[in-house]
């Protein structure tokens, strides 16, 4: 189903645009019709003026031919020339009526046909009849009877148009004119059946219809000089009370008397003065009642232009009221969504702020040990008190319940630092102190099966001492071992190798001759023995790790490549995502990922802008590219006193008691305070050997034959103490390069596996070659 995503501005105008729209649809659909409809009664009106004037000459024509007829028909020899003289301009005229009736036939098609009331029929057999009243071969009631009904099509049209009408008034006097229609017709009627009695002395021809006909013409007059309006009904009262009236009515009388009496007898007509005056008695009343009727048409249609005239107005007035119904609805509904959305906008705001600078800042306080005030740090949003004020009090309370969280999930971090904190020292004091005991006793001891022992106890002690600091760099602290003078980087290298469990599988290739910052040292040593001891771990015990370092254009790039199973993209990519951006120490998170070398490398190289960033290797194993900034690099030919390696640094300042701390749960372990050069004492000989690094001479000979072992004195293989670096400087004879301590180190290390075999039976004096598979660059860890 389809969802429409509007914000809450576009749903508030929807609300009122749709009513509106819907409104302002109909107001003008209805007002286009109302227009419509007004200017279709207007072309109505005109076309039945049009036709009004051909109507009333087919009355007067049509009517004279009928009276004409029944005189000729009753033996009046004079009307055959008048009805020559008469029938052209009746056909004439009922082609005109047709014409003139075509556009209101046009504009009311469903109502006024071709045909209505068989008019156009009458008038294909109006021929007919003529020539049957020439030939006398049709009676007077016959051909009456045919002239009726072509005369009551006229008024069946009349009646028709009342349908149509504009409104009520129209129609009442579109109802008025239809009834002087009828009341001129049955007139018309009575004077042509009197008029054909009158001259011949009969009596009339249809005596019933005559009654019928005068009486509702005398009736319907009297009728209508009550309704009509005050002028028309005022003139009908004088054309009643008028002598031709009075006239008409008593030969009325007189004719309705002699066709109840003596009917079928003939008598005389009237004479010919009177016969005359009767018939302009008679044709006074007809044009009178035509003017009458001509006039009740002009009100008529003026009502009806009036109406529709009226109905185009009101439209007009109708839409465009309902227009601007419609765009105050809208405009008003568009303020009211303008300072609804406003009051939004604010309260966004303050929340957004509330998010994003008012928290934030209160959780570095946290971090910082600051004390947070409740009353100060409390959400103040005033939005009254509708449903968005709620809103607002809502947001208030999420705030003052996460701050209340976050000055207690603070409190718990800190307390949880301070205890990964004390652990850590605790356990870095043991283990430096136990660092110290197996030194001596490494000095002391002459046996190689026990010096390998202690060996590996004191790599073990160094790996511990690594696991403490991790807990100080998860703690937030730093690790006690500092260096004040910049270190060459291959000998940090072999340190942060020689820290690895698995040290004889890494190969050292050469490195570039640079020296790091001494404030990186150790935390660089840290993060290199994380990733060697990774590499180490999850790759074969056969395999070999190789560790390669190359200047690129931000610095030094180390890399550390093993031959593992690898890692999956997906999880390469998260990893990568914690090295670029360290997380915060959390026990859940720890809890999901209990890698925990992963977060020290990370906190590491976020400390010191050392980027780490771990790939696939050539072998399918893992590639992890360490790039040293150049910030962190010195040139050695811009350094004065020589450095030979890297030195132990000194014991860990013992952590305060709990009451003596200070606020900042963490603290930064730092070196004994220098001390004064100690004359140094003369190194046994084959300590001495050992430190000229000469490799190539013939190793002494125990008792026993087998060679003697090289003896590892206290702080040979590494680089003064800063604080003791002046003085051992001064004793040493000469600085001891890169290569020089390579050679040291692989001849310790060879001596160590000469001593563990016993003593070829020949050439016990040679001096043992390289490992096989270890080329002249490459170093064994």
């Amino acid at each position: 189903m389809f969802r429409a995503r509007l914000g809450v501005r576009a749903r508030i105008l929807a609300i009122a645009l749709i009513p509106s729209l819907t409104l302002l649809v109909v107001g003008v659909g209805a007002t286009g019709y109302l227009i419509d409809q007004g200017q279709h009664d207007r072309q109505v009106t005109e076309a039945m003026r049009a036709a009004s004037g051909p109507t009333r000459t087919v009355y007067e024509i049509v009517q004279n031919e009928r009276r004409l007829t029944l005189a000729y028909l009753a033996g009046d020899s004079a009307a055959a020339d008048a009805l020559a003289a008469v029938r052209p301009g009746s056909e004439q005229a009922l082609r005109g009526l047709l014409d003139a009736s075509q556009q209101l036939r046009s504009l009311q098609p469903d109502q006024i046909t071709d045909d209505v009331g068989s008019f156009a029929t009458l008038i294909q057999q109006l021929g007919n009849i003529r020539g049957a009243v020439d030939s006398r071969a049709v009676s007077a009631g016959d051909a009456y009877t045919f002239y009726a009904r072509l005369l009551d099509a006229l008024a069946i049209g009349a009646q028709v148009s009342q349908s149509f009408a504009p409104d009520a008034h129209s129609a009442t006097q579109l109802t008025l004119a239809t009834r002087i229609m009828h009341m001129l017709e049955a007139t018309s009627r009575s004077r042509a059946l009197a008029g054909a009695a009158l001259q011949s002395g009969r009596p009339v021809a249809l005596p019933e219809e005559y009654i019928q006909q005068t009486g509702f013409y005398h009736t319907e007059s009297a009728l209508l000089a009550r309704e009509l309006a005050p002028e028309l009904g005022e003139r009908l009262n004088n054309l009643l009370s008028s002598p031709q009236w009075q006239l008409l009515t008593r030969a009325e009388n007189t004719l309705i008397a002699r066709s109840l009496s003596s009917a079928g007898n003939d008598s005389s007509g009237l004479p010919p003065a009177q016969f005359a005056a009767w018939q302009d008695a008679a044709g006074h009343l007809d044009h009178e009642m035509l003017e009458l009727w001509d006039e009740q048409n002009t009100v008529m249609q003026q009502a009806s232009l009036d109406a529709a005239a009226r109905t185009t107005t009101q439209s007009l007035l109708i839409g465009l009221a309902v227009l601007v119904i419609s765009a105050a609805a809208f405009g008003i509904s568009l303020v009211l969504a303008n300072r609804f959305i406003h009051r939004l906008v604010r309260l966004r705001d303050h929340t957004l702020a509330l998010a994003d600078e008012r928290l934030p800042d209160i959780l570095d306080r946290l971090r910082a040990g600051e004390d947070i005030d409740d009353a100060a740090t409390a959400a103040r949003l005033d939005f009254g008190h509708d449903e968005l004020g709620a809103v607002a009090t809502a947001f208030e309370h999420a705030h003052a319940v996460a701050v209340t969280a976050a000055v207690t999930e603070a409190r718990n971090r800190e307390g949880v630092k301070s205890i990964f904190l004390n652990i850590a020292h605790r356990s870095q004091i043991v283990v430096h102190k136990q660092l110290e005991i197996l030194d001596e006793a490494e000095r002391r001891e002459e046996d190689p099966a026990m010096l390998d022992v202690l060996f590996k106890l004191d790599h073990l002690a160094t790996r511990e001492r690594r696991n403490a600091e991790n807990l100080i760099v998860l703690g937030g602290g730093k690790p006690g071992r500092q260096w004040r003078t910049p270190v060459p980087l291959v000998d940090l290298v072999r340190s942060a190798v020689g820290e690895t469990q698995d040290y004889p599988r890494v190969r050292l290739a050469r490195l570039p001759e640079l020296r790091v910052a001494g404030s990186a040292v150790g935390d660089l040593i840290h993060l290199l023995a994380e990733l060697v001891d990774n590499a180490t771990s999850f790759s074969p015990p056969q395999s070999r790790v190789q560790v390669t370092g190359s200047v690129i254009g931000k610095g030094v790039a180390v890399e550390i490549t093993d031959q593992g199973m690898g890692i999956p993209a997906d999880s390469r990519d998260r990893l990568n995502e914690i090295l670029e951006s360290p997380p915060d120490f959390e026990v859940a998170s720890l809890q999901r990922d209990s890698r925990l070398g992963i977060f020290v490398v990370a906190q590491l190289a976020h400390r010191h802008g050392i980027s780490v960033r771990l790939w696939e290797s050539e072998y399918g194993g893992v590639r992890a590219v360490v790039i040293i900034p150049s910030a962190l690099l010195t040139d050695p030919a811009e350094e004065t006193a020589p450095l030979t390696g890297l030195t132990r640094p000194a014991a860990p300042v013992p952590p305060p008691a709990p009451e003596e701390r200070a606020e900042t749960p963490t603290a930064t372990l730092v070196e004994d305070r220098p001390r004064p050069a100690a004359r140094p004492e003369p190194a046994p000989p084959d300590v001495a050997a050992a430190e000229t690094g000469a490799t190539t001479g013939e190793p002494k000979v125990l008792p026993d034959g087998r060679p003697a072992l090289p003896r590892r004195a206290r702080q040979a293989k590494v680089a003064p103490r800063p604080e003791d670096s002046g003085a051992q400087q001064a004793a040493a004879a000469r600085p001891r390069s890169a290569e020089q301590a390579r050679d040291l180190m692989a001849a310790i290390e060879n001596g160590t596996r000469q001593g563990r075999r016993p003593l070829p039976a020949t050439d016990s004096g040679a001096a043992n070659p390289a490992p096989d598979g270890i080329s002249p660059d490459e170093q064994e860890g």
